[in-house]
């Protein structure tokens, strides 16, 4: 069975969030027995070993040269029409496939890179995975103190591109509950896929600090994110005596990090070897949408999570320590971890969430594609 999937950012390597969406739903598919055919849309230049991992991870892979979206870019006064980002070579490029190839069912990630889905024969459910909510997105990140970046869109433009599918994919329930008053599309809730892998418990030691490890990319939200945590242990100097902040990925070369006082480690290879050495992870995400697949990763690999509510949002955790309101009160949690069976249970609570999540997403998954899981297939609504 063959899956057209596009996608304007590449899969690999997977660091950045969105990058392991993409990466992680493809797999998961073949995992159900499909052939992915990856159309990368050339948003981002492409070193030469990312696309042979590309090329290695699936089975057919086409790459677009890389494009001039980011020059396209309005003032930041005003949003994106829905196609601003869109590359016609795509719809090109699709149509090849789908004259060539008989095609299940076609993805197109983020609804801004949807516009193919316009051309796409009758009768083959068409999906939009949106990893983000882009309506008024500059407005969200300026309310946050964040400067606008990046892709945003108005209501109206962005209900233009759901319309485009059958069905729309929202990254967790909140959203799924925007989006379905946006929308004559169905709209589910397919979050992100990761598979347990579930670390030995941290052995402390006395003679040695407790080691407290925060893992991101460079992007705004996480570099404010890091300023939070650099001024919440400027005003704690003491903590600095009993944890050490260590730092991976690469918000290490970010401006954010020039005056931290957490250990820096850069891009690592392994990020189970990272998530193995520290004892506790944090994540003291402040603002944004979608979901925070660092708070997903921490819970798979059963480590102790020590989270913001923000951090925690798609994640069904009441637990005290994931409810926290910003990185200070992460500070000020962290210092009440006075036993290694606190952390334990902290553990132990990760490893339970993230079994109870990840048999969400296998359930979601296989309603969402039934042909694949062996399942009556309910009919089309739309063509």
């Amino acid at each position: 069975m063959h899956i057209l999937v596009t996608s304007p950012i590449p899969s690999h390597p997977q660091n950045h969030g969105n990058r392991a969406r993409v990466t992680t739903v493809c797999k998961a598919l073949q995992d159900l027995g499909a052939k992915i055919h990856f159309v990368y849309g050339g948003l981002e230049t492409l070193p030469q070993k990312e696309e042979l991992a590309m090329r290695e991870a699936w089975d057919h892979v086409t790459v677009l040269p890389h494009g001039n979206a980011h020059t396209r870019r309005p003032p930041a006064s005003k949003h994106h029409l829905i196609d601003d980002w869109y590359l016609d070579q795509v719809t090109e490029i699709t149509q090849k496939i789908l004259g060539t190839w008989r095609i299940e069912y076609c993805i197109a990630n983020y609804v801004w890179f949807s516009k193919w889905l316009e051309d796409v024969p009758a009768g083959i459910p068409k999906y939009i995975d949106t990893h983000d909510v882009f309506a008024e997105r500059h407005k969200r990140l300026m309310a946050d103190g964040l400067p606008a970046s990046w892709y945003s869109t108005s209501m109206a433009e962005e209900s233009k591109g759901f319309n485009r599918a059958d069905t729309v994919i929202a990254i967790q329930s909140e959203e799924a509950g925007e989006f379905a008053g946006r929308t004559q599309a169905d709209v589910v809730t397919l979050g992100h896929f990761i598979n347990t892998d579930f670390l030995p418990k941290a052995q402390l030691s006395k003679t040695r600090p407790i080691r407290v490890g925060y893992m991101a990319s460079d992007n705004p939200i996480n570099q404010q994110s890091l300023r939070d945590l650099n001024n919440a242990l400027q005003n704690r100097p003491d903590m600095l005596e009993k944890f050490e902040f260590v730092l991976a990925g690469a918000i290490c070369a970010s401006a954010a990090a020039v005056d931290t006082p957490a250990k820096k480690l850069g891009f690592v290879d392994d990020a189970r070897e990272f998530y193995r050495s520290m004892d506790v992870i944090i994540n003291p995400n402040c603002g944004g949408t979608g979901l925070k697949i660092k708070s997903i990763e921490a819970l798979a690999f059963g480590k102790a999570l020590v989270a913001t509510k923000d951090a925690m949002v798609g994640i069904d955790s009441r637990a005290a320590n994931h409810q926290l309101a910003d990185a200070g009160a992460i500070c000020d949690h962290l210092r009440t971890l006075g036993s290694p069976d606190q952390i334990s249970s902290y553990e132990d609570q990760s490893k339970q969430i993230a079994l109870s999540y990840m048999a969400a997403q296998n359930k979601a998954m296989h309603q969402l594609f039934p042909k694949l899981a062996g399942q009556p297939v309910p009919s089309i609504a739309k063509a």
